[in-house]
């Protein structure tokens, strides 16, 4: 058996920042993090220490997180050095594997159902294509109106997120662009489903229904979805 052991100096940790809830001492999480934490990382560590840090940027706008993250991440992979643990929610700073050589992209495996949710407590290689919130909000029983919209929402942000100004396609990881594609598509599969189950078909001909079919089947293919024709594609439908 090989055992690699590495030493290091000192082991410098931001897991999480405290609410307190005397309201003379309360203070909002991201101003924790910068009066506190962060200045021992960035002041203190050194090449010889082992970092450990989950959910920078948390408790400010989601730009702002973002860049501080991010900047951060960068900071302690290009000028100090060491070795790091940063767990983020940030999807878009897992770029900064190929911005940086000596970054790696690493993520913990679940196993989902149309109602269960496993966490398997599995570290694979990459990055994960996907976020469990909305699932969870669905195992948790909240009414399906607010789970239909809250998936509506994340679909309308990430697509926004994926143009410029002007209206006009930026660069962004493939990986999140096929998931954006992935959740639209399962989206639209759904209403398809809904319409076809409403249809009348005790009282239609078969060529009626046959044609009903066709026509959501045209209407569906005409939303350009590539998940969906991939799907079709490999079904030869």
């Amino acid at each position: 058996v090989r055992v690699w052991c590495v030493c290091v100096c000192v082991c410098v940790v931001r897991v999480c920042a405290c609410r307190c809830v005397c309201m003379c001492e309360c203070a909002c999480v991201c101003v924790l993090e910068m009066l506190n934490m962060l200045p021992v990382i960035v002041q203190t560590a050194t090449k010889d220490s082992l970092i450990i840090i989950d959910e920078l940027g948390r408790g400010t706008s989601t730009y702002d997180g973002f860049g501080l993250a991010w900047a951060i991440s960068e900071h302690i992979a290009t000028k100090i050095k060491s070795f790091c643990l940063f767990a983020t929610h940030f999807h878009e700073l897992t770029s900064l594997a190929d911005v940086v050589a000596t970054v790696t992209n690493l993520h913990v495996t679940a196993h989902t159902t149309e109602d269960t949710l496993t966490l398997l407590y599995k570290v694979k290689p990459g990055v994960c294509d996907r976020s469990f919130g909305i699932h969870v909000a669905e195992m948790a029983h909240f009414p399906s109106k607010v789970v239909d919209f809250a998936r509506h929402k994340a679909t309308e942000l990430e697509v926004s997120h994926g143009l410029s100004d002007e209206g006009e396609a930026v660069d962004e990881p493939s990986s999140k662009r096929k998931r954006v594609e992935i959740k639209e598509g399962e989206g639209l599969i759904r209403d398809f489903l809904h319409t076809l189950k409403s249809l009348p078909l005790a009282s239609m001909s078969e060529s009626q229904a046959m044609a009903e079919v066709k026509q959501l089947k045209d209407d569906l293919i005409a939303k350009n979805n590539s998940f969906i024709l991939k799907i079709l594609q490999q079904s030869n439908v």
